[in-house]
């Protein structure tokens, strides 16, 4: 430790007295981060961690190349994951719950920079594979299970050799399973063949992770399962592959599309206690919340494949008639379908946690909620009293909600995706091919193709993942079996 202390300091000096030698000393700050980091996960040693990030933190700050920073990112966001798991008691369900909480701000910063790291394509595969595997082991210890399948794909898309991935991976369907939850058959299929997967990259588990953790995936059971891996639906239908692609369906299957049926949006409550001979006014909310993300999905495919097939003019079924402003943008339905579905999609989750509070009783007054701030009150924050929190096992929906609300904060990982939305609620978007060459304006903001066709699908896949975890919280408010004078609501769909 005084060793890297000194270090640091000089480093420190001689960049104040020569600054235009910034990368080599960065490339120090990276490897004296590493080192100090690393030190602190094995020995436990929070000052160690402390230091480690305050290392990382200066070298990034520096004048230097993009690449060299975003491996000190990469270790800035290693350094913070680590000083919460040694800052704080985590040894029962309640006091890991707590810390997430309390923690909040550290977290979503480190959740922040391992996407940063992980979504930048010029990053080499092997740390970008590195960075998503921590991002989905953050997500996935707070219950964000949607997210955090998601992101180990990704991780196994940049790295095909990360075993420690689909390990992370084939766990977390396990947990699935043994809790009752989703589609358990298809889930086990999936398992195994990731399960397999880590098996076949030990060697990289290895490096990556340890030898302890490589025996844990070796010795993970196989359900031998026989259900569908996927339904992919029909093959020649551009809308169903792309949703398959996406994992853009609403359903609980994690490949495909969940079902041959026409109607394969499944997702829904099985099934729900009450005193009453009364329909719950809940599946009015989800039936409401499932149609509106149908319709802006569809918005969103349309736009985007249009705007594909005509990238820079209209499509010839566009009755519209636009004035050429000489400036690179492309006016016309395809675009503006694009920020109406990616607005239309992230409304959804203030709606989320207006039917949270009907369904629970919160007490909250509906036309003044917002999905960012309902889910936690006080200083340090707390889950609010009438959200379920279910005991040692199983999912933690009202935790991964809260989270989820965190990352569309303004320093959060959804952050680009929330500021569109509002640009395109308040102001007026101009869809561009070279925004470089252009200044926005108070009324205009610019936002070139690519940029729009990914918040449009982040903006997606936030809106099923809060859509899923309300299910799951619906479900823990059931518990494990019929209170005293409750029965089961059987469900029937429409016809």
């Amino acid at each position: 430790m005084s060793a890297a202390k000194q270090l640091f300091n000089q480093l420190q000096e001689l960049h104040t007295a020569d600054p235009s030698a910034a990368d080599e000393y960065a490339t120090a700050a990276f490897s004296a981060s590493s080192a100090v980091v690393n030190f602190a996960g094995m020995r436990g040693e929070r000052r160690a961690a402390n230091l480690g990030i305050d290392i990382a933190d200066w070298g990034r700050s520096l004048q230097i190349q993009h690449n060299l920073r975003r491996n000190l990112e990469y270790n800035a966001g290693n350094g913070r994951s680590t000083r919460h798991q040694l800052q704080f008691d985590t040894s029962t369900r309640r006091a890991r719950l707590n810390a997430r909480l309390v923690d909040r701000d550290q977290l979503r910063d480190a959740r922040l920079l391992f996407a940063e790291v992980g979504y930048d394509r010029s990053v080499a595969g092997f740390l970008r594979g590195q960075a998503l595997c921590n991002l989905a082991n953050l997500l996935d210890d707070s219950g964000r299970w949607v997210e955090a399948y998601q992101t180990y794909r990704d991780a196994l898309r940049a790295d095909p050799t990360n075993g420690n991935a689909s390990g992370n991976a084939a766990e977390l369907l396990r947990r699935r399973i043994f809790a009752g939850r989703g589609a358990t058959g298809h889930y086990a299929v999936v398992h195994d063949e990731l399960a397999e997967h880590a098996v076949a990259h030990r060697e990289r588990t290895v490096e990556l992770a340890g030898e302890e953790v490589a025996q844990r995936w070796d010795a993970a059971p196989r359900f031998g399962g026989e259900g569908h891996r996927e339904h992919r639906g029909d093959l020649t239908d551009e809308y169903q592959q792309w949703i398959a692609e996406h994992r853009f369906a609403l359903a609980t299957a994690i490949e495909g599309l969940g079902s041959d049926d026409i109607q394969w949006d499944s997702a829904s409550i099985d099934s729900l206690q009450t005193v009453s001979v009364e329909m719950p006014p809940v599946f009015a909310s989800v039936n409401v919340l499932k149609a509106e993300y149908l319709v802006a999905r569809r918005l969103a495919f349309t736009g985007e494949t249009r705007l594909r097939r005509t990238p820079f003019g209209q499509a010839a079924d566009d009755p519209g008639i636009y004035v050429d402003t000489l400036d690179m943008s492309v006016y016309g339905e395809a675009s503006s379908a694009l920020v109406l579905a990616q607005r239309a999609t992230l409304d959804l989750l203030d709606k989320v946690a207006v039917a949270v509070n009907e369904h629970f009783s919160v007490g909250d007054e509906p036309g003044k909620i917002t999905f960012r701030s309902f889910w936690t009150t006080g200083n340090p924050p707390a889950l609010r009293s009438s959200l379920p929190v279910p005991g040692e096992t199983g999912p933690l929906a009202a935790l991964g909600l809260a989270e989820l609300a965190h990352d569309a904060g303004p320093d959060g990982m959804y952050a680009a995706a929330q500021a569109l939305r509002h640009a395109g609620t308040h102001r007026l978007v101009n869809l561009t091919w070279d925004k470089s060459e252009q200044e926005a304006t108070d009324t205009h903001v610019l936002v070139e193709a690519s940029e729009l066709i990914d918040a449009s699908h982040a903006s997606l896949g936030v809106a099923r993942a809060a859509f899923l975890y309300l299910l799951d919280l619906i479900a823990d408010g059931e518990g494990d079996g019929p209170d005293e004078g409750h029965v089961p609501l059987p469900v029937f769909t429409q016809q």
